[in-house]
Formats: structure tokens, C-alpha cells, sequence
């Protein structure tokens, strides 16, 4: 979990696509109008690590999150 000062230095992510696939290949969300894949760097010290089933699992500055599904 982000502390609230974390959590308030990060930007607006309006995620509007989120696609699981079994093939890693497949998987990919759209963030703030533009096609992310696994690895991308999303903003600022936000990467992208992993898109599970259930959401999205971020390295924010180091420390790992979960973006959930909407």
C-alpha cells in the first residue's frame, strides 16, 4: 500500500482497456488514451510490471501495487 504522499505525487491514470491473456504476448491496457504493454513505463517513476487477471501490478518508485480492475 502507498503512503498518502506517495500516493498524491502520482498522476491521474485513467485506464480504459484492460486485456488478459494467457499469452504474455497478448496482454496489454490503455492508459490515458495510449497501448501499454508489460515493462512500459506509464508515468513518472510508474512502470508498468505485470498485467494479471485481476488488474495491473505497478512498480511505483520501487515500491510494487496493485491497480485493480474497475
Amino acid at each position: 500500500m502507498l503512503s498518502p504522499a506517495a500516493r498524491a505525487s502520482l498522476p491521474p491514470l485513467k485506464v480504459t482497456m484492460h486485456v488478459y491473456s494467457a499469452d504474455p504476448a497478448g496482454r496489454f491496457m490503455i492508459v490515458d488514451g495510449q497501448r501499454m504493454t508489460e515493462g512500459a513505463r506509464i508515468a513518472d517513476g510508474v512502470v508498468l510490471v505485470r498485467i494479471r487477471r485481476d488488474g495491473a501490478e505497478l512498480d511505483v518508485r520501487g515500491q510494487r501495487v496493485l491497480l485493480p480492475n474497475p
